[in-house]
């Protein structure tokens, strides 16, 4: 769907960030509400690694490219791991890319675990 406004009163829209730790090498999808900004110092945290060793990650990893990433687009089994803000927990109207950032597939928070499962990947919950 194309109209972003008219999207927001339908569903809950999830901006997907996609971030590197260069410290420990390793690549992390961010799940998080569209309209919240990711604290990159709590994450830091969480991660155990410093904030200057997060930085947005090389979508070529990912086989797309920038504004396009969405956890829908995954292969199985890639060096990734994803974390997702509590808010999105128990929701039935989630919002995601569907490979293109011009539409949207909205799913549950159920639908999306048992998807990622379904793919060897466990969702964490940002603290």
């Amino acid at each position: 769907m194309n109209d972003l406004p008219e999207m927001q009163n339908k569903c809950t829209l999830v901006k997907n960030l996609f971030i590197f730790d260069k410290k420990h090498e390793k690549y992390y999808l961010i799940l998080e509400n569209a309209d919240s900004k990711l604290d990159f110092k709590k994450l830091a945290d969480q991660l155990n690694t410093s904030r200057s060793s997060l930085q947005f990650a090389d979508t070529k990893v990912l086989k797309t490219v920038s504004g396009m990433v969405s956890p829908l687009i995954l292969e199985a089994d890639l060096p990734l791991h994803i974390l997702a803000n509590a808010d999105l927990i128990n929701k039935n109207d989630l919002g995601f890319h569907a490979g293109t950032n011009t539409e949207t597939i909205v799913i549950t928070y159920h639908a999306l675990l048992n998807f990622l499962n379904s793919l060897n990947y466990m969702i964490e919950i940002l603290k």
